[in-house]
């Protein structure tokens, strides 16, 4: 019986949610920095990225919670034409600072999966992978924020595709976007 009531109050708070919370869409581009590989000996870097996101989500006034989709390539520098892309899917927590203004302070945390893809290797490495972020939205009117962010965004347990060793990776964004509520 237990069981039962607790599956119908979750039930009902899922139904519900809709009822007080505030749909919205958004979308972002911006440069993203791809951190170094040099864990395994290459002392070359990765040339910097247009970087992509997008998202759905409820906003509840003071937080929100969202799914996103993002993805950037990276070319490395000189003298190789190889890249590496990430793709990431992520599921993101807000906190809205309150200003009593029309500029809105916010910090964020993410988690989901990343897909790690290097042209040099036939596979590609599907990791767990974290964010923490801050930034600043300006409501044009009720219904469009503009949004200027950072991102931290971290791979975790990723291997070198063909030495096997372990390799730490992360990407820095600085995004621009905008955000449409329902």
């Amino acid at each position: 019986m237990k069981k039962l009531i607790l599956k119908l109050v979750l039930l009902a708070g899922i139904v519900s949610t809709p009822a007080y919370a505030n749909p919205y869409v958004s979308g972002s581009v911006g440069l993203g920095i791809l951190g170094d590989w040099g864990e395994v000996g290459w002392g070359d870097k990765f040339d910097n990225s247009a970087a992509w996101n997008g998202a759905v989500g409820y906003n509840f006034g003071s937080y929100r919670i969202e799914g996103a989709l993002g993805y950037e390539n990276h070319n490395f520098k000189s003298p190789s034409v190889d890249e590496i892309s990430l793709l990431t899917v992520m599921a993101n927590g807000y906190y809205d600072i309150n200003t009593d203004s029309k500029f809105i302070p916010y910090v964020m945390v993410g988690a989901g999966v990343a897909n790690v893809d290097v042209t040099w290797s036939t596979n590609s490495m599907t990791s767990f992978v974290w964010q923490v972020g801050a930034g600043v939205g300006f409501k044009i009117n009720d219904t469009t924020t503009l949004d200027l962010g950072y991102r931290y965004i971290k791979p975790e347990g990723l291997e070198c595709p063909y030495e096997g060793n372990d390799v730490s990776l992360n990407s820095q964004h600085i995004m621009a976007g905008i955000r449409y509520q329902f």
